[in-house]
């Protein structure tokens, strides 16, 4: 028995001593978790990867565009772009960022990615400062998702500068009112100018501002106003200026001045408008010390958010041949949205950031404002609210939609002209006759 005891240890042992002498004689198996050697003891992956900085050039004197810079562009872009530092320019708005832009513009020295409006695009085009945007563009993901398939499309020169959500061209000018206040004085919507007159008259007398606008730098006329005027009479004429088929001349032009004109002269608009910028007209309307507002859809969800007795009232006619029901002007022109700089460093990451910053604003249309865009995120909009639908469902049902002529069609100059000549206009002391004999040379030029 003792010598069969002896016999299995050392058979165990036998057995070990085989054991570690196959451990240390095999290979050991790679490590798959490292790369192949490539002849350097440093490899690309053991290196950290390279920061690269770009500057973005922001408007930020509307709720919009704050949301979409702070909740969506800063919070997604640390997971689109982990090795991307953005520098944030903040520009303001209106006038004050054109100035900052055109500055930029005019040493060449341009931030790497901007938001831009079309009269704004084209004066940096033609310095040669945007970076032709195609190339990055064409077979991208972003462009697979366009359903308006001219937004990526190059232009007559072969080229294409701005990438955009197509969120624009489902924005129209209202007057959004409070139900509340026109109820307390029995206030009937108005349906006409001449209603719209007697309606600012009644509230001008109860002490209450009858009309918000933004009047620094002639913002809301600039933008909207005289082309709702001009197709509260007639349509066709806005159309023929789109097409330049007509100019400032046209008597229809003149009236719709001089209706801006009586609405100042009447009290319609707050004291001292000239200097009422963006955030203080909204907040005019939001705290109920003005009883209308005119403003694009744009500003729906902010505003529903904030007055729920908030309706708004299709731009009144003034011919009795104007439906208002079945007439639209839109915002939205092909040279609206972001742009790179054409001496940018990093072009393709600038091209990426750029399409990544549409994509920013669709995302937030869809989900806060549940407004559709032609960029298509995959989000279904639901809980559509009433007013929301009541827009789109007159927007649709519209047929005849125009273009902004502010945003479509103007060049830089005649953008500058006219919101020189709408500021004076809103004085109310200064005629048609003279704003358009001062716009009209403008314009002859506007289409070099």
């Amino acid at each position: 028995m003792k010598h069969l005891f002896k016999l299995i240890v050392l058979a165990v042992t036998i057995a070990m001593l085989i054991s570690l002498f196959a451990c240390t004689a095999a290979p050991s198996a790679p490590d798959t978790s490292k790369p192949a050697d490539s002849g350097s003891t440093d490899t690309d992956a053991d290196k950290p990867a390279e920061k690269v900085k770009i500057k973005f050039l922001s408007l930020s004197a509307d709720e919009n565009r704050n949301r979409i810079r702070e909740e969506y562009i800063k919070v997604n872009v640390v997971k689109e772009f982990p090795n991307l530092e953005v520098e944030y320019d903040l520009g303001g708005g209106g006038q004050d960022y054109a100035n900052k832009l055109k500055a930029y513009n005019a040493s060449g020295d341009m931030p790497d990615v901007w938001f831009s409006e079309q009269n704004l695009s084209t004066v940096v085009i033609a310095a040669g400062n945007a970076l032709d945007l195609y190339p990055y563009v064409k077979d991208s993901e972003f462009a697979k998702k366009i359903k308006m398939k001219e937004l990526v499309q190059p232009d007559k020169d072969g080229k294409l500068y701005c990438v955009q959500p197509g969120a624009d061209q489902y924005f129209t000018p209202r007057l959004w009112y409070h139900k509340d206040i026109f109820a307390q004085y029995n206030i009937e919507p108005p349906k006409t100018f001449d209603e719209l007159v007697s309606v600012c008259e009644t509230l001008k007398s109860n002490g209450i501002v009858p009309m918000s606008i933004v009047g620094k730098d002639g913002w809301t006329p600039n933008l909207h106003m005289v082309q709702t005027m001009i197709m509260a009479e007639d349509p066709q004429v806005a159309i023929d200026l789109v097409n330049n088929k007509t100019d400032f001349s046209n008597p229809v032009v003149k009236n719709a001045l001089g209706r801006i004109q009586k609405l100042v002269q009447i009290g319609a608009f707050a004291d001292g408008v000239t200097n009422i910028d963006y955030g203080p007209a909204i907040e005019m309307f939001t705290s109920n010390r003005a009883a209308m507002l005119a403003m694009f859809t744009w500003e729906l969800g902010n505003l529903e958010s904030v007055c729920p007795d908030l309706d708004f009232i299709p731009w009144p006619s003034a011919s009795d041949k104007v439906d208002p029901n079945n007439v639209i002007q839109y915002w939205g022109a092909p040279l609206s949205g972001y742009l790179a700089a054409a001496n940018t460093k990093y072009p393709e990451i600038a091209a990426k950031f750029a399409m990544f910053c549409a994509v920013q604003d669709a995302l937030y249309y869809n989900i806060e404002q549940k407004a559709p865009t032609m960029y298509d995120t995959g989000i279904v909009i639901e809980g559509v609210s009433p007013l929301m639908q009541k827009n789109l469902d007159q927007f649709e049902a519209a047929a005849i939609k125009v273009p902004s002529m502010w945003a479509a069609t103007f060049n830089a100059k005649m953008s500058a002209e006219f919101a020189t000549e709408n500021s004076k206009l809103l004085t109310g002391q200064y005629s048609p006759d003279d704003w358009i004999s001062v716009i009209n040379p403008v314009w002859a030029e506007n289409f070099d």
